[in-house]
This record gives structure tokens, C-alpha cells and sequence, in this order.
């Protein structure tokens, strides 16, 4: 599958494999998977609808892998792959949960691999943080956690149930110095895996936001797997 697609002051073409995300992963699924499925309605709207203003235009995609292409950003600054997207020092995010979906999973900090990947737990229980968006509680931008939708031999994701999702919906994550950040759903839309790059998934300003990304169908295995992914915003709640 495929998905993964991120985009800062630098921007690096990258193949993501979760569903066709935009930063990069690789994984494989297994096509016809129980409860992963295309009908899931979009709703809401978007904190910031386009790419952040003066951004350069995404870098064209990389060889397509075995499961999907994207064009994926990452940060400027140290390193072949820069430094953390925001400079305020927050605690990392250690576990995400969505009360009514009976969603729980711990996260790990995930980054670029060294053949340009992002790095996603291979444990489909397990999502990811991408460390070179906003820590959950940053004052601005997106704050990228990415998980597997199925397995080719764990069964589904932890993240299959954003399917179910609905506007209103309380996500909190919670942080390693035992604090936490509570959020609400606010919309939920399908992204065709090119164009996640140039969606605003990945922003590192603008209004701060929690975005969830997964695979969704269809799955085409054939054409790279599955062809779109889920993406689901979620902003503070009012404290």
C-alpha cells in the first residue's frame, strides 16, 4: 500500500507505503481486507483548506516502489533531513486514543529512512508521529501521526477505524511527561495519494491542527495498492 506525503521548507521526493500517504512507507496489505473500504463519507472543513502560503511547489515523485510514489517534505535545517519542523520544545507524543472508536495505541516517533522512506511501526497496532511535523500542543502547524490500515499477516490496523469517524469526535493524545492534549474532530476527507503532498497535510504554520492519515481504497494491486488516502483533522478543544 501506500501513503505518506509531507511538505516543508524543503521538499523531497519520497515513497510511502502505508496506503499511498505522502511522506513514505512501505508495507504490504492484503487486498480485500475485512473493513477496509472506499465509501467512507468526507466531511467537514479543513483549518487551512491549501498548502501554506510561499511554500515551493512539491518536488516531483520519486520511483514508484512496490506499493505507492508521493512527494514528501522535510524540514530545512541540520542533517540530511533537517531539524524538527517547530522550534518549541514539547514533550513527545506517547499514546493516541479515540474513546468512542475504542481506538488506543502507543506512538512512536518516526522519521525518513535511509532509502527515503518514512519510517512506520511495522506493527499494525502501533502508529507513528512524524517527527518532522509539530509535536500535538505546538502553537502551530500540523501534527502528522500515520498508521498502518491492515497487514499482510496481522490483520487490520489500528487506524481502520477512522472509517467510523465522525465530526465531534474526541481524540486525545497523550504525552511523555504525563500530560496530555485533547482534541475534536472537524473533518474527515479522502486524498488521492499524488495530490497529498499539495494538501496541506504536512504544513509546519497556519492553525494548529492533529491530522491522522491511513490507506483507503480502492485497492488496485496492479496500479501500486491502494490508491487514496484517509485523512482525518482534528483541532484543540477549548480548555
Amino acid at each position: 500500500m501506500n501513503w505518506l506525503s509531507s511538505r516543508s521548507a524543503l521538499l523531497i521526493g519520497l515513497t510511502v507505503a502505508l496506503c499511498g500517504l505522502a511522506a513514505s512507507v512501505v508495507l504490504v496489505v492484503r487486498a480485500g481486507s475485512a473493513g477496509v473500504r472506499a465509501d467512507a463519507e468526507d466531511f467537514g472543513t479543513e483549518p487551512v483548506t491549501s498548502a501554506a502560503p510561499g511554500a515551493p511547489a512539491a518536488a516531483s515523485p520519486a520511483p514508484t516502489g512496490p506499493t505507492a510514489s508521493g512527494a514528501a517534505p522535510a524540514p530545512a535545517g541540520a542533517g540530511e533531513y533537517g531539524s524538527p519542523a517547530t522550534p518549541v520544545s514539547l514533550p513527545a507524543p506517547t499514546r493516541l486514543s479515540l474513546p468512542r472508536l475504542d481506538l488506543r495505541a502507543a506512538v512512536d516517533p518516526v522519521g525518513v529512512t535511509d532509502d527515503g522512506r518514512v519510517a512506520v511501526p511495522e506493527d499494525p497496532r502501533r502508529v507513528g508521529w512524524y517527527r518532522y511535523s509539530p509535536q500535538p500542543g505546538a502553537p502551530a502547524g500540523s501534527s502528522v501521526i500515520v498508521g498502518h490500515v491492515d497487514s499482510d499477516d496481522r490483520g487490520l490496523g489500528v487506524l481502520v477505524a477512522l472509517n467510523d469517524v465522525r465530526q465531534g469526535d474526541r481524540v486525545t493524545v497523550e504525552r511523555a511527561d504525563g500530560s496530555r492534549v485533547d482534541y475534536h474532530v472537524v473533518s474527515r476527507r479522502t486524498v488521492a495519494k499524488q495530490a497529498l503532498a499539495a494538501s496541506g497535510a504536512f504544513r509546519t504554520d497556519g492553525p494548529a491542527a492533529l491530522t491522522l492519515i491511513t490507506c483507503t481504497g480502492p485497492y488496485l494491486p496492479d496500479d501500486g495498492g491502494y490508491q487514496n488516502n484517509l485523512v482525518v483533522t482534528a483541532v484543540e478543544a477549548a480548555k
